[in-house]
């Protein structure tokens, strides 16, 4: 028996992921297993819609109906997130990025009469937790400072309601923390790979609207 094989980077848990969708349609197996699936890892297309799948048809590598089901039961889905936590990051449940992707999984399964695994997870490709950046004449205009305040989340869920970056358990504090302590932006983005540049900048002007404020003096 042929050993499986991981993806080896992006393009290949991509093409996966567009793969699964189609062979879905045709294989009532698959159908059959939706529920069973708790990790699903997807992206944002080009037209605006969030494909997503199962993380062990995402994980190995060249998959389709046929090889998923003949081999599912022997691959280990703890090791298929390790291999896909190289590009997709998990998000919060709460985040608008959570929601909008949690409600296209469950338009997908709609469409087969299923219900999604009340555990479900969701991880999404990096490059989709961003804002898509507007361009002007070929050249990304930088983001307004509306922009960078919707960067800036509170959810009840994710540190205790503290102000984090974009849903993701990087709090505005840690980043002020870091950089008051020496840490350049440069460095931080290396040892943070899921965070923007324009996170640092939405962090710090955050942390300056927060600290002015009118003092009122009582006599």
């Amino acid at each position: 028996m042929a050993k499986d094989r991981l993806v080896t980077d992006s393009s290949k848990a991509l093409a996966n992921i567009d793969r699964y969708e189609r062979e879905l349609a045709a294989s009532a197996g698959l159908q059959d297993l939706m529920s069973y699936a708790r990790a699903w890892y997807g992206y944002r297309a080009a037209d605006g819609r969030w494909r997503l799948a199962p993380s062990k048809f995402v994980g190995y590598a060249e998959n389709d109906a046929k090889t998923y089901l003949r081999s599912r039961e022997r691959r280990d889905g703890r090791t298929s997130e390790r291999i896909l936590s190289e590009w997709f990051q998990e998000i919060e449940p709460g985040s608008a990025v959570y929601e909008d992707a949690v409600a296209e999984v469950r338009h997908l399964f709609a469409d087969y009469g299923r219900t999604p695994n009340k555990l479900i997870r969701i991880g999404v490709l990096r490059s989709s937790l961003g804002p898509a950046a507007s361009r002007v004449e070929g050249r990304e205009a930088p983001p307004s400072r509306g922009d960078r305040r919707s960067r800036i989340t509170m959810n009840p869920d994710v540190c205790g309601g503290r102000p984090t970056v974009r849903g993701m358990r990087v709090r505005v504090s840690d980043i002020i923390d870091l950089l008051a302590n020496g840490v350049g932006r440069a460095e931080i983005l290396a040892d943070y790979p899921y965070l923007e540049d324009e996170d640092i900048s939405a962090a710090l002007e955050y942390a300056a609207q927060a600290i002015d404020h009118r003092v009122v003096r009582v006599a």
